[in-house]
């Protein structure tokens, strides 16, 4: 991997320049034409990459990657926890973790979010969900159809294990998550639109090569790299070349 990475480092930076000045340039025909649909939020970045092969098993549960520089150090997440959430806030009272501002155990997510609006309220209020492992299998019918439409299902975290949880919290905040279903591409999102160049480009390079390892076939199984944001165009950062067979001639004279 390091010999093909290595080739392609300069067109992952050519790449997220070009994707910058993509949405900059957009941006700034927006204010000239006084619209009001600016974009004033940044928006995700995403890698996406497309398979040749279709992978023969899907994985429900998200690999966790690590990034350089986190997504989330500024937003406001949401942790789902077992009964009673006075034990979690208790915890995080005296080991704060600053981006958590909201503890909801199951029965509290049961009572208070059991209509579809709570849920669709619920899930546009976080950029990031955390659940206690223990209880995972549990949310899917009690958080509804909005989280995993907007792509905020939440992400597994073991707080069963005892002593300080809140680093496994931080490491689950700084990390971003990827899902094979069973279609022929997934993403990852890597950045968003008001990082710099550098911190996007950084966190390509830190976190495509353990995106590839986690593809089944590895790098002998992606077809294409795109780069883009949520609403940007797709540009390319890396295409397999076609295989090349010699036709052998024939052993028949003409």
């Amino acid at each position: 991997f390091r010999r093909v990475w290595a080739m392609e480092s300069q067109q992952v930076a050519k790449g997220v320049e070009a994707l910058l000045e993509l949405i900059g340039k957009r941006d700034e025909e927006k204010k000239q034409g006084d619209k009001k649909e600016l974009f004033e939020d940044a928006e995700y970045v995403t890698v996406s990459v497309t398979m040749k092969k279709l992978p023969a098993k899907t994985k429900v549960n998200a690999f966790r990657i690590p990034l350089k520089h986190s997504l989330y150090s500024d937003g406001e997440i949401c942790l789902l926890t077992k009964d009673p959430q006075s034990v979690y806030e208790t915890i995080l009272e005296d080991h704060p973790v600053e981006e958590v501002k909201q503890v909801i155990d199951v029965s509290s997510l049961r009572k208070g979010y059991s209509q579809y609006e709570d849920k669709r309220k619920l899930a546009a209020s976080f950029d990031l969900f955390l659940a206690d492992d223990r209880i995972l299998p549990l949310l899917p019918p009690l958080i509804g159809k909005s989280f995993f439409k907007n792509g905020k299902q939440p992400v597994a975290v073991k707080l069963g294990k005892g002593g300080n949880f809140s680093g496994r919290i931080a490491t689950a905040r700084d990390s971003t998550y990827l899902y094979i279903r069973g279609g022929s591409c997934c993403s990852l999102r890597v950045g968003k639109t008001d990082f710099t160049a550098e911190q996007l480009t950084e966190n390509i390079e830190h976190a495509v090569p353990a995106m590839i390892s986690k593809i089944p076939g590895k790098w002998e199984n992606v077809q294409s790299i795109h780069l883009k944001s949520s609403s940007s165009l797709a540009l390319p950062l890396y295409k397999a070349l076609p295989k090349i067979t010699r036709i052998e001639p024939s052993s028949t004279s003409a």
